[in-house]
This record gives C-alpha cells, structure tokens and sequence, in this order.
C-alpha cells in the first residue's frame, strides 16, 4: 500500500461521503423548515414519525455498514470472486430486511398513541409516517450499492446520485407540502411523499450508473443463484448485527429523549425536532471523517499494518473535533438565531435557544465516542461495543435524562443535557477498546 498523508487520504474518501450524508440531513432540514411553517402540531407531528422510522431504519443501516469494511480488506487483497459474492449478499439481505421492517413499522401504527404523545400530533404524523416507511425497500438497496462502492474508495458517485436526489426532494417538498401547479397543498404527508420519491430514483441511479461502468459492470454481472449463500450471509450479519445494534441502541436512547419533550409540552417536542435536525446534520459531517476512517483502517487491518492503522485512526479523530468544535462554537453564539428559521413561536424559540447552549458542549463528546466507533469498526471488533451502547445508553443515558428532567425538575434542557452522560460514557468504552485490540492482535 502506498503511504500518503492521513489527512489528505481521509480527506478525499471522506468529503463525498460527507456532501451524501450532509445532502441527506438538507431533506429533512428543508422538511422542518417547511412543515415548521405550517404549525407547532405539525413539526411536533415530524418530530415523532421521524424519531420513530428512524430508529427502525438504523436496523437497516447498521446491517449493511457491514458491508464496507469487508469490501475494503478484500479489496484490499484484490479478491474479487469475495467482493462478487459480498455485493450479492448484502443485496438479498438487505432488501429482505427492508421488507421485515417495514411490515413492522406499519404493524404498529395503530398502536402510536401508547407513546403517551397529544393526540392531534399523532393524527398528523400518521400519513408521513406510512409513507417513510414504505421508503425503506428502496432506501436499503441504494445504500447496498453505496457501502460497496465505498469500501472500493468510489464514494463519489453516492455523493452525485445524492445530491441530485435531494435537490428533486426539495422541489417535490415545496410543490406537495404547499400545493403547486394544481396539485391541492399535502401538508406533512407531501413531505413524506416527496422523500418517497427521491428513495425510489436513487437506487435506480446507481444501477444506470454500474451497468454504464465496465470496473463495476462485472459485479452486477456475476450474479448468480448460487452465489447465494448462509455462509456469507452469517458473515455479514455477524459483522452487521452488532453495529446496527449499537446503532439502533444509541438512536433509540434519543427516541427515548423526544418522547421526554412530548410529555413536557408539544413546544418541548418542536423545539427538539429544532436540536436533532440541527446535531443530526453536524453528526453527518463527522459520520463522514469517521467513515473513511472505517475504510483505511480497514485496509490497513487487511494488510496486517498496525502503524498504519493507528496513523489513520489518529488522523481521522483529530479532523472530528475541529469539526465538531466549530460547530460547538455556532451552536452556543447563534443558537437562539437559527431556532428563529425554524419556527416564530416565542415558547418554541426560548426552550431551542436553551438546548443549544446544550448541544454546542454535546457536540465535541459525540464526535469522540463516534470515532472510536469508526476504529473498531475497521478492524471488524463489533459486538463488544454493542454491549457498551447498551450500557452507556440505556443504563445511562436515558436515567440520566430522566432524573435531570422529572426528578431533580432542572429544566427542559436538562433532559438533554442528562443524554450526555451517556456519550461520556461511550466515548470512554469505545476508545479503551480499541487500544485493547490492537495489543491484543499485535503485541501477543
């Protein structure tokens, strides 16, 4: 492997991934600022549905996460029949995963009021929520495709499909939420409708794309029955699970959070919505670091180099803090200045203008315990993290916030604020993990 400047390295992998991952989060920034337009009900209502699909959807992500670091040290090792068989798999897997959560997710819509949240909320997220949901089939297999690609040092082309599937979601945005060019105004199920659609084309996209590409033609051509196989799917479910374990774990102590602002007030909930659009989108411009991070480390893993491993992680953990402290920075002086794009309701801004001063001390913890993750994940040690997500989250985080908030009655804010313990907790586990592991494997 040829050695290059860490920075430069992580840099070029990382910033498609970060422009994919930030165009993503832009979606749902556009559908609270939009929606916020339309009520406090109706960006509680987003809030909720999202809060919830999202959760499932981590199930699906973490699964097919699984994909990239096996596809970077097979790559890595130029064993190409392995990368066929890899890409086939995921496929099958995740499509199917994509159907077993959606039938989940629509099971339990008669049951959404059990979460305990005002009942003109649940009303109006139920359409949006229907229709996310069903987004997940095509949403799985688009990020099969972009995980494979990543693990191959394309991330370009995820980056390009996209954006361009993005700025469609932001017109259809406009013309279903407010009702354009005679279709009648669709309020928060245009929203979903118009995420629906930009889902179902980026799949497409990509597969235009590698059919159009001789270097990726012959994956999609070496299709074959008996390529699938357990075996491989054992393989990428006993790197997958844990991952969407920890992942799922982590997102669902954050459900556990909105649900805390729902029982507070409908304004709590709205200007939660305000915070996790916010912290979501800093959290993909780290995720992006972190997961060319994920990719190098796991050539390096491949190929045995533990100088080169640690050079990697270093390098990627040092360009997450400057990011995340930069937006720590915006978050505390300009906090109360973005809740006002959000939204013109005085209750609403006033608890945002809190939780940012909040969210600015959360944002350099998250981005540690993020790229410990980015490390172990690598190097393929999985499992052992999902214990600590449980841990730091459950055990933690979530008593946390319960007691700042219910208990002690600190404040809104201290609902939040209690989460952090939590991050604390899991940035502490992962990073003394990673250390242990790379001892363990090289210094026997």
């Amino acid at each position: 492997m040829q050695k290059k400047n860490p920075y430069l390295q992580n840099l070029t992998l990382a910033l498609p991934i970060m422009l994919s991952s930030l165009g993503q989060q832009l979606v749902q920034m556009v559908d609270t600022l939009m929606v916020g337009r339309l009520g406090t009900t109706q960006l509680a209502a987003i809030s909720f549905a999202s809060a919830l699909t999202y959760n499932a959807l981590m199930i699906g992500m973490g699964i097919s996460l699984a994909l990239t670091p096996l596809t970077g040290q097979n790559y890595a090792k130029g064993k190409k029949d392995v990368l066929v068989s890899l890409f086939e798999n995921s496929l099958s897997l995740n499509t199917l995963l994509a159907v077993v959560l959606v039938a989940v997710l629509l099971a339990l819509m008669p049951f959404l009021h059990l979460f305990g949240q005002p009942a003109a909320v649940i009303e109006e997220c139920k359409p949006y929520y229907a229709v996310v949901s069903l987004s997940f089939i095509p949403m799985l297999c688009f990020l099969t495709f972009k995980q494979f690609l990543e693990g191959m040092d394309n991330t370009k082309v995820a980056m390009i499909i996209t954006v361009s599937a993005n700025v469609l979601n932001i017109f259809l945005n406009w013309v279903f939420i407010f009702g354009k060019f005679g279709i009648e105004p669709m309020g928060v199920f245009g929203a979903g409708l118009s995420t629906f659609i930009s889902r179902v084309l980026s799949p497409v996209a990509f597969i235009i794309y590698v059919k159009a590409h001789k270097e990726y033609k012959t994956y999609i051509n070496g299709f074959k029955l008996q390529h699938l196989s357990l075996y491989m799917h054992k393989c990428l479910l006993r790197i997958g699970v844990p991952i969407a374990g920890q992942m799922f774990i982590e997102f669902f102590s954050l459900f556990g959070i909105t649900i805390m602002m729902g029982w507070v007030s409908t304004a709590a909930l709205a200007s939660y919505q305000i915070i996790n659009t916010m912290i979501s989108t800093s959290f993909l411009a780290a995720g992006g670091i972190c997961s060319a991070t994920t990719v190098l480390v796991s050539h390096a893993y491949g190929l045995n180099d533990e100088k080169e491993i640690k050079k990697q992680f270093y390098s990627g953990w040092k360009m997450v803090l400057m990011i995340m402290g930069t937006v720590a920075l915006i978050f505390i002086f300009f906090g109360k200045n973005i809740a006002m794009l959000f939204s013109d309701d005085a209750e609403v801004i006033q608890i945002s203008s809190a939780l940012f001063l909040v969210a600015g001390i959360f944002q350099l913890i998250d981005g540690t315990q993020v790229s410990g993750l980015a490390g172990l994940r690598g190097i393929n040690d999985v499992a052992r993290p999902m214990l600590y997500a449980v841990i730091a989250y459950l055990f933690v985080a979530l008593p946390s916030a319960y007691l700042c908030g219910f208990v002690l009655k600190l404040g809104t804010w201290s609902i939040f604020a209690g989460f952090m313990f939590g991050l604390i907790t899991a940035g502490i586990l992962y990073h003394t993990r990673f250390y242990k592991t790379l001892r363990r494997k090289f210094h026997k």
